[in-house]
C-alpha cells in the first residue's frame, strides 16, 4: 500500500495518521521502532531547516533503509515548505508527500504556485499538502494565550482545493503550532462543512498540546493526519538534559543518545495510540 491508499483506508476506519519530525537518527528510530511496536503506518516529516539539516537524499536513504530492517511503513513528508526548488529536489529524491507552505501569498500566487506544485508531483506519484491560512505559533511551550486570528472561509478553502488539485489541505480551526498553557478551542465543524463539499484528506498542524478528547473528535469529523513535533523536540530535549545532569563525566554519544531514542519511541506510541491505531 501506499501513502494515499493508508490515508483513504484511515479515514474510512475513523483513524489517523500521525507526522512525527525529525532531523536526527536517533529521533527517526525511536519513530519508525515505536511505529513497528504498534503496527501502524507512519509519516515521517522534515521541515524545511530540518532537512536543510539532516540533507534531502540523507532522509530518503534513512528512512528507506530503516522502512526495509524493520519491516514498517514509513512515508516521507516535506514540512511547510515555502521554496518550490527545493520541493522538486524532495520529490526527485524519493519523498512521497511535499507540503507547499503559500499561506503568506497573496490568494492568486498562493493558487498558481501551489497548481505548479501539484503538477509537477503527480508526474512523479507524490502527494501534495497545500496551506491557504497560516497556522499561528511556533515549536515550542509558549507563554501567554494563542494569538488570534480570522478563520478563512469555507468558500475560499474549496475554491483554493479546487483550483489546485491538492491532495491535502492544512486546515485552520483554531489550531496553534506548539503549547500554550491554555490551548484554544477548536472549531470541529469547519472539518465536515469543508468535506461537504471536497474529498480532500484534512491535515491537523500544530497537534502537540491538544487534548485526547479534542484528537478524537478532529478524527471522528474527517482528519486524517495530525503533524507533532513540539512534544518530541521537548522529549529528545529533556532525555539528554537529564542524562548529562545525572553523567556528568559521559563523553559517548550513542549512551547519552541512546535514552532520547526511548523517549522519542514511547512519545510516538503514546499519540498512537490516541489516533486509533493501537
Amino acid at each position: 500500500m501506499n501513502l494515499n491508499d493508508f490515508l483513504k483506508k484511515a479515514r474510512k476506519e475513523g483513524r489517523a495518521l500521525g507526522q512525527f519530525n525529525f532531523c536526527t537518527v536517533e529521533q527517526l528510530k525511536g519513530i519508525a521502532l515505536a511505529a513497528k511496536q504498534k503496527k501502524a503506518p507512519v509519516i515521517c516529516g522534515t521541515s524545511a531547516r530540518e532537512n536543510e539539516f539532516i540533507g534531502t537524499e540523507e532522509a530518503v536513504a534513512l528512512v528507506s533503509e530503516i522502512r526495509k530492517k524493520e519491516k514498517v511503513d514509513l512515508f516521507l513528508n516535506f514540512d511547510h515548505g515555502k521554496d518550490i526548488g527545493s520541493l522538486k529536489k524532495a520529490i526527485d529524491a524519493g519523498y512521497e508527500m511535499v507540503h507547499f507552505d503559500g499561506s503568506k501569498l497573496s490568494f492568486e500566487e498562493n493558487v498558481r504556485a501551489t497548481k505548479e506544485i501539484a503538477s509537477y508531483a503527480k508526474k512523479k506519484g507524490a502527494l501534495v499538502e497545500g496551506e491557504l491560512s497560516e497556522i499561528k505559533g511556533s515549536s515550542a511551550i509558549n507563554e501567554g494565550d494563542p494569538e488570534e486570528f480570522t478563520l478563512t472561509s469555507i468558500e475560499k478553502i474549496v475554491k483554493f482545493i479546487k483550483e489546485t488539485s491538492v491532495h491535502g489541505i492544512a486546515l485552520d480551526i483554531g489550531n496553534v503550532h506548539g503549547i500554550y498553557k491554555k490551548m484554544p478551542d477548536l472549531k470541529l465543524e469547519r472539518i465536515s462543512q469543508l468535506l461537504s463539499f471536497v474529498d480532500c484528506f484534512i491535515v491537523l498542524h500544530g497537534g502537540s498540546g491538544i487534548s485526547k478528547e479534542d484528537i478524537r473528535k478532529s478524527i471522528k469529523n474527517g482528519v486524517v493526519k495530525i503533524n507533532i513535533n513540539t512534544e518530541l523536540r521537548y522529549a529528545w530535549r529533556n532525555s539528554v538534559g537529564d542524562f548529562l545532569e545525572n553523567n556528568s563525566d559521559e563523553i559517548v554519544p550513542y549512551k547519552i543518545l541512546s535514552p532520547a531514542r526511548e523517549a522519542i519511541k514511547k512519545k510516538v506510541e503514546e499519540k498512537i495510540d490516541i489516533f486509533n491505531y493501537a
